[in-house]
């Protein structure tokens, strides 16, 4: 629900009736005790700690074991404490009421608690490099050598991993210990997020079959759960009126509530076979995390009916927030368990599923496009989501009175469509298995979706839906970002362009394709760059929503053809090319319907063909669009004109008419002309 009043002053004072700091502070601690007591029994319930004894190889250290599993528990806790405290300082509370760029004394005050946890984090994941360098080779604390710990951050993916989320932890404690306004809690909470995700793509999820769904489910199921838990906890320990920043969080929770629950069984699936459920231990405690994460939305709905409709008494709120928080520390040391913990295999045995995340699919074909469908869960989230936003945007606009245009909100759904249909159809199946697959998805993704969400115009109708709020809020968020100083650069036509077709040239001709196509954050990384550099080009040339610089209609036309010559470049580029791009991903595919290298060179040919004649749909629709903008402006300012001139004439001052001064401009240029 979102509030449209005037939002509460944040102060310090705390109210008489309101339970001690320190006792909250003894909740929380005590809430992590349980935690890991639950850990730690459902480690030894799924065998996580037990040393099996192999004939001739060196044997697990038990210390080592323990380590690994309790550090990623405490890892879990200060990494969603920190995170989730800075999502909250930056999403949930009102900006300062003189000035709302700059934070309250509560966002501060956890900006400052989430600098210290961030910091606790840094520390758990530099231990966690070596306690999975020890458990990685399996030996003892005392065997351990720093020239060992140097190769594990170098060249191992998973030392890799937590090398990167250390540097992103420091960071995010840096910049949150010296946040003084809203814009840099979001760049802390950004560095935050992006620092959660590095482990994911190195843990059991992205070495099981069906690993993309998995690791796409996991990436929504950790970020939904950081914001869920770390806002409760912020609400929690707040010393302020929390009655405003409730409103804000609560509808966020039960968004968090159905990510966390729809993306935990779809990682399930894809990373065990579903009758393991209820024939192992693994399935158990997948099902009671489940349980408790069923009884934590019954704990959020009791907020809704109860206690939040008591609030500014925060009494009987801080009460079923503590047990909630309990229950929350059960889930997450459960969840660090299952994360440690093998999955009991599928029995699958399909060689490419360690590469592709599938079987092989058949031989192409269009009916093989239509029908062998696997789903990309991150952009079929995006699309139903921003789609339901739109429509209830478009919604709100109707009950208002105004009138939205339907084909705007046609171009909406057709772009997300095609979206979809480029990355969850069998389109997106071949897309790593064939160059001239993957070629269609980069066009549709670069060169057509874009095109179509842009002409929706989906700022300017977030600024007419959204409540104005002045203390800050998304419609005020929406705004900032417009007129940042990142937007002012991004939007300079050369920039955009240079964005656009870095897609074309870097990402094919240095090598990125290889590791974009063996690794999915790559992938991920890739299909993202596609989608946001078209949309920032063409929100440049023909977007209708607001942008912080304007671009006359023939420099914008010029833009877009300089665009297509250097697409029509790169086409011809890989036409006429010998040697086979990402090769060494391919041959290790085998497709059974390519031959070989030429086979190879071949399909890579075909896809240079694609990109060069791709573009013939996309410019008949951007350039009727600018046409139709142009005619629009010239009309437009023609009608401007045409009322400053019948203002003049009925004030008597035909000088101020525009066509008269411009008349006049003339006749001085030819009483010159004269002259000389």
């Amino acid at each position: 629900m979102t509030s449209t009043v005037e939002t509460q002053p944040v102060t310090l004072s705390a109210p008489s009736h309101q339970p001690p700091q320190y006792t909250r502070w003894l909740v929380v601690i005590l809430a992590a005790l349980i935690g890991a007591v639950v850990a730690a029994w459902t480690a030894d319930a799924t065998g996580a700690t037990t040393v099996v004894e192999l004939d001739g190889l060196t044997n697990a250290d038990p210390t080592v074991l323990t380590a690994y599993n309790f550090t990623k528990y405490i890892y879990d806790i200060v990494s969603i404490a920190a995170v989730g405290l800075l999502c909250a300082a930056a999403l949930f509370l009102p900006g300062h009421r003189d000035d709302r760029r700059k934070t309250t004394a509560q966002a501060w005050k956890w900006s400052r608690i989430a600098a210290l946890f961030a910091f606790c984090w840094a520390l758990v994941s530099a231990f966690r490099i070596v306690v999975n360098y020890a458990y990685t080779w399996t030996i003892g604390f005392d065997d351990v050598s720093v020239n060992g710990v140097i190769s594990f951050l170098s060249d191992y993916n998973v030392g890799q991993s937590l090398g990167f989320t250390t540097i992103l932890a420091a960071a995010c404690a840096i910049v949150a210990a010296r946040s003084l306004t809203v814009n840099g809690l979001f760049w802390a909470a950004g560095i935050g997020t992006i620092g959660l995700l590095p482990p994911i793509f190195t843990g059991h999820s992205a070495t099981n079959g069906n690993h993309q769904i998995a690791l796409d489910g996991l990436i929504i199921h950790i970020v939904a759960a950081t914001v869920w838990i770390g806002g409760l906890l912020a609400l929690f320990i707040a010393r302020a009126d929390i009655t405003a920043t409730v409103r804000r969080y609560s509808p966020v929770a039960g968004v968090c509530l159905g990510l966390v629950t729809l993306s935990g069984l779809i990682t399930f699936v894809a990373n065990a076979p579903v009758e393991s459920l209820w024939t192992t231990e693994y399935g158990y405690m997948a099902l009671a995390k489940l349980s408790a994460v069923v009884l934590i939305g019954v704990l959020g709905w009791m907020h809704r009916r109860i206690t939040i409709p008591r609030l500014p008494d925060r009494n009987a709120f801080i009460r079923l927030a503590a047990v909630e928080l309990v229950f929350f520390a059960v889930v997450v040391g459960m969840a660090a368990t299952l994360a440690t913990t093998a999955p009991p295999e599928n029995t699958d045995s399909d060689p490419t599923l360690a590469l592709l995340g599938y079987p092989m699919p058949d031989p192409y074909s269009l009916q093989q496009v239509l029908t062998d469908w696997y789903p990309s869960v991150i952009f079929c989230a995006l699309a139903v989501s921003l789609t339901v936003g739109y429509l209830a945007g478009v919604r709100r606009l109707k009950r208002r009175g105004i009138r939205w245009p339907w084909p705007r909100t046609a171009m909406w759904i057709l772009g997300w469509t095609a979206i979809i249909v480029a990355t969850s159809s069998g389109l997106g199946k071949y897309s790593l298995v064939m160059f001239s697959a993957h070629m269609v998805q980069h066009m549709v993704l670069n060169m057509l979706a874009p095109i179509f969400l842009v002409l929706a115009a989906p700022m300017t109708l977030a600024l007419r839906a959204l409540p104005t709020n002045k203390r800050g809020g998304p419609r005020e968020w929406l705004l900032g970002l417009v007129h940042s100083r990142f937007s002012r650069f991004v939007s300079i036509p050369l920039v955009a362009l240079g964005i656009y077709l870095s897609g074309l040239y870097i990402m094919y001709f240095s090598g990125l394709l290889e590791w974009a196509m063996g690794s999915h954050l790559g992938h991920l990384a890739m299909m993202f760059h596609f989608l946001m550099s078209g949309c920032l080009f063409f929100w440049v040339i023909i977007g209708p929503d607001p942008k912080p610089r304007r671009l006359s209609y023939p420099a914008k036309t010029l833009l877009y053809f300089v665009s297509m010559i250097f697409h029509a470049i790169f086409g011809v580029t890989l036409m006429m090319g010998t040697g086979v791009i990402a090769e060494t991903w391919f041959v290790s595919l085998e497709v059974p319907w390519i031959d070989g290298a030429e086979g190879l060179l071949a399909d890579q040919q075909v896809g240079g063909g694609i990109a060069w004649g791709f573009g013939e749909i996309p410019s008949i629709i951007v350039l009727s669009a600018l046409i139709r903008q142009w005619a629009r402006s010239d009309e437009r300012e023609g009608r401007r004109i045409d009322r400053v001139a019948q203002r003049a004439a009925d004030n008597g001052r035909p000088e101020d008419d525009p066509h008269e001064a411009y008349n006049a401009y003339l006749q001085r240029l030819n009483q010159r002309a004269g002259e000389d």
